[in-house]
């Protein structure tokens, strides 16, 4: 049995602009075919105990795969991934979830994109000034729950605004862009989110320039291959429209990308 994805709000019907634009933040990642990771374990099976939410919006499922080794299976609105791993992963499951302390990543040979994404963001972080630099490339909806979207989203428009990007500042930011939902969705949000506490997590991990520019091209090459892979299959298939009638949308590489392998 396949747990629900992490909550998205798409069961709760949007009544305003902003409801809307909640529940379009990664429509894009699913009609460009960056919705799953593409080499998951073939045969795999998830533990009856269920999913741990993380800090970071996302659900935590630990399993192993049909030889026993372990496996993490990772549910989030903008991605789902099956990682194998060297170790038990119950306990870095329930890491996920604290309050407290740095982020410590799955696996050193097969990171989750969870990994990636949080050195990017602590980074970031604890560096802000670095915006002027990876807000020009790494798009907002590279971070694939809401509280990393929104996150990000918060430091840019601080960053453009030229107001100082802090942690308390970036929580003003995501919770003033909250209280633009409908009280329902606002109160499932508020349900879901712990900014504060994930925004001090961020600020307790280790992420050095080299780790966070390598994290952040990662993500950014993955998604571009991965829908520049989509759009060739559709179009293999003579199908270059969603049956939604959305188009195909191949995002351009970014100019600090172009000369990557």
């Amino acid at each position: 049995m396949t747990p629900r994805p992490a909550w998205s709000g798409h069961h709760v019907e949007a009544h305003t602009d902003a409801d809307r634009r909640w529940e379009s933040r990664f429509d894009q990642r699913h009609h460009q075919g960056l919705f799953r990771r593409p080499e998951p374990p073939t045969d795999y099976t998830l533990r009856w105990s269920g999913p741990v939410r993380g800090i970071d919006g996302a659900l935590y499922h630990a399993g192993e795969d049909h030889t026993g080794a372990p496996v993490i299976s990772v549910f989030s609105p903008g991605y789902q991934e099956v990682v194998p791993v060297s170790w038990a992963t119950d306990d870095w499951a329930e890491h996920r979830a604290l309050t407290d302390g740095p982020f410590v990543a799955l696996s050193d040979w097969r990171p989750a994109r969870a990994d990636h994404e949080d050195l990017v963001l602590a980074y970031l972080t604890q560096r802000p000034r670095e915006l002027n630099d990876f807000g020009k490339w790494v798009p907002v909806d590279t971070f694939t729950t809401h509280v990393r979207y929104g996150i990000y989203e918060a430091m840019l428009a601080l960053h453009a605004d030229a107001e100082p990007v802090t942690p308390a500042a970036v929580e003003e930011r995501v919770r003033r862009s909250t209280e633009e939902l409908s009280p329902r969705l606002a109160q499932l949000v508020a349900d879901t989110m712990n900014i504060p506490a994930y925004l001090r997590r961020l600020m307790l991990t280790p992420s050095t320039s080299i780790e966070a520019l390598d994290a952040a091209v990662h993500l950014v090459m993955a998604d571009w291959k991965a829908a520049s892979a989509s759009r060739r299959t559709d179009t293999r298939h003579q199908h270059t429209e969603h049956l939604d009638g959305s188009a195909v949308v191949i995002p351009h590489l970014p100019a600090q990308l172009q000369d990557q392998p």
